[in-house]
C-alpha cells in the first residue's frame, strides 16, 4: 500500500492509502504532468524574467527610449545604436520602435519573413540589453510581441 498526499487549493492537507498499481499509476501521471508543463514553458519567456533582465514593457508615457530620442537629434541617437547593431539592425529597430511598424509589415518591406523580423528583434534586444548592463537605462517601447 502506498501514501498518496493530497494538497486542496485551500492549503488543507489529506493523505489516503491506495493499491500499489494505482499509486505506479499516479505517479506516472504527476512525472508526466511535469514533463509536459516544462516542455510548455521551455520556449517561452516570461516577462518577469525579460523585466529582471531590464527590458520593460512601459505603457510608454514614461518611456525613456522616447525621452532619449527627444533629447538626442536623430543621427546621434542612430550613431549610438550604431556602436552596438549593425545598420541592418538600426534599420529594423528604427521600423519597429519608432515608425511603430508591425513585425509583418516590416518583412514586407525588407524583403524577408514576420519570422526573419522576431528573429532579429530578439537579437537587438540582447544586444541592446548589454548596452543597458553597461550602466546606460533604456527601456523598450511596449508593443514588441
Amino acid at each position: 500500500m502506498k501514501t498518496i498526499t493530497y494538497t486542496f487549493a485551500d492549503g488543507t492537507v489529506s493523505e489516503h492509502e491506495v493499491s500499489d498499481e494505482l499509486g505506479a499509476v499516479i505517479a506516472e501521471m504527476e512525472t508526466q504532468e511535469r514533463r509536459n508543463n516544462k516542455r510548455e514553458t521551455r520556449r517561452h519567456t516570461s516577462l518577469d524574467y525579460l523585466n529582471d533582465k531590464g527590458i520593460d514593457f512601459t505603457d510608454g508615457s514614461d518611456d525613456m527610449l522616447t525621452a532619449l530620442i527627444k533629447q538626442e537629434d536623430e543621427q546621434e541617437f542612430e550613431n549610438l545604436l550604431l556602436s552596438f547593431l549593425s545598420p541592418k539592425q538600426v534599420q529594423v529597430f528604427k521600423l519597429r520602435f519608432i515608425e511603430r511598424m508591425t513585425r509583418t509589415d516590416i518583412g514586407r518591406q525588407l524583403g524577408v519573413s514576420r519570422q526573419a523580423i522576431t528573429k532579429q528583434l530578439e537579437t537587438i534586444l540582447k544586444k541592446l540589453n548589454l548596452f543597458s548592463e553597461k550602466g546606460c537605462v533604456l527601456r523598450v517601447c511596449r508593443g514588441y510581441r
